[in-house]
């Protein structure tokens, strides 16, 4: 495997989820609720879903264009008009404007 030498490794005896291979050395204590697959089809996995290591969203995949909402609200910080929006507001919470967002999320 591609670890180095200081990650623990746990002795098993399983067999591949996918193709069925012999698992006798995995990087991690399997829980047993969930498939374990070998290196070969975790790799095979990862090169599909255009990941890697990291993978998720960031790993190279696209989400393409964003949808956004045609609005005519108010912000309700600093009452500047807002116009588009990534969601459709429910009206239950407040709104707020691109830089009162990002002020309130840094703090």
């Amino acid at each position: 495997m591609a670890f180095g030498s200081d990650r623990q490794m746990y002795d098993v005896d399983l067999s591949c989820a996918k193709c069925g291979t012999h698992i006798s050395q995995l990087p991690f204590q399997p829980s047993g609720d969930r498939p374990v697959y070998c290196s070969d089809c975790n790799r095979a996995f990862r090169q599909t879903r255009g990941g890697g290591m990291g993978g998720g969203m960031g790993g190279g995949m696209s989400r393409g264009p964003r949808q956004m909402y045609s609005v005519n609200l108010t912000c309700a910080q600093c009452g500047a008009a807002i116009t588009q929006l990534p969601f459709q507001p429910s009206g239950d919470k407040p709104v707020y404007c691109k830089d009162c967002m990002m002020a309130r999320r840094n703090g």
